[in-house]
């Protein structure tokens, strides 16, 4: 159904075709996606937040009777005044507009947001814990430092959108921008003219949201489901064109080479342990770490390598 489209006196404003939306965003290397929205602490220490107020408690409200009712509603463990940029599977990271720091970075994805936003084909929401959530391998967090409080300026943007924060410390203006490094579980920052290079260690992994698919017997089917649920589209394409990750099309059954390792026969135990375990064998070409740990449930991998084999013929 196409949505309504605004008028006056009688006349067409606009035509378009209605909104869509990906639910887990993937921006390039070069030119990031930027969100700002509720982001998830991912294990912070508190002492990180010495700048941030405590929420005060909430409570419940009957919409029937227009009246606060019994209990109170339980706080989301998400971060507000936060600002979430993504470089596609290269690095994730959240820079709080509060601290006027980097909190935390990870590689391999970005935000699952469904819960809030609703499914592409059903809509809706959830009633409660709808924040976002990781997907990708986290190898940095911030810890407590000691400082003035800061005031958040604002930032800047390049020309092709990476952002550069801005802030003060008393009376002396900061920037920081943060991009992609080459290597695995890491980034570099710049602090107005000084460059660091950080390289972390993997911290946690995270796939966001079980979609719940109910899937009862695997089928070729039931793989494009599971494909799409968890918007394995954004790196993998399935007509050969390049993309973060190698393209599915004409992979099952052929030989792949991978990285320091000799080519492999991409059977369907190949393809099983690409899924369950993403860094076990990196194809060549493509940096490890940049595919999210979905622990998928066994029917759902085994509808996926149908799936990926169904697309050989």
């Amino acid at each position: 159904m196409r949505a309504l489209l605004p008028t006056l006196f009688g006349i067409t404003l606009a035509s378009a075709d209605p909104l869509t939306f990906d639910t887990t965003p993937l921006g390039e290397k070069d030119r990031p996606i930027i969100l700002r929205t509720y982001v998830p602490d991912p294990g912070l220490d508190p002492a990180v937040f010495r700048n941030h107020g405590k929420a005060s408690k909430s409570p419940k409200y009957s919409p029937n009777s227009g009246r606060d009712t019994k209990g109170e509603y339980s706080m989301l463990k998400v971060i507000p005044a936060a600002i979430a940029v993504n470089h596609g599977p290269a690095l994730s990271y959240v820079w709080d507009t509060t601290e006027c720091r980097l909190l935390y970075a990870w590689q391999g994805g970005f935000l699952d947001l469904y819960p809030y936003w609703g499914e592409k084909n059903r809509g809706g929401r959830r009633s409660f814990d709808y924040g976002a959530r990781l997907v990708g391998n986290l190898f940095y967090l911030a810890k407590p430092i000691k400082r003035e409080r800061p005031t958040f300026i604002g930032y800047d943007l390049s020309d092709k959108g990476v952002p550069t924060f801005r802030y003060k410390l008393g009376d002396k203006e900061y920037t920081e921008k943060i991009i992609p490094s080459d290597k695995q579980y890491s980034f570099i920052s710049y602090l107005d003219e000084d460059k660091l290079e950080y390289k972390g260690d993997l911290i946690s992994k995270h796939q966001g949201f079980d979609r719940n698919l109910k899937i009862k017997s695997a089928t070729a089917k039931a793989g494009e489901q599971v494909f799409g649920a968890y918007g394995c589209i954004a790196c993998h394409s399935t007509d050969g064109s390049k993309g973060h990750g190698p393209s599915l099309k004409g992979l099952a059954g052929s030989t792949r080479d991978i990285e320091g390792g000799e080519p492999v026969l991409a059977d369907a135990a190949y393809l099983t342990e690409s899924i369950k375990v993403p860094n076990a064998k990196t194809a060549k070409g493509f940096p490890p770490g940049y595919m999210p740990p979905y622990q998928l449930k066994d029917k759902e991998i085994e509808s996926l390598v149908l799936y990926i084999q169904s697309l050989a013929k």
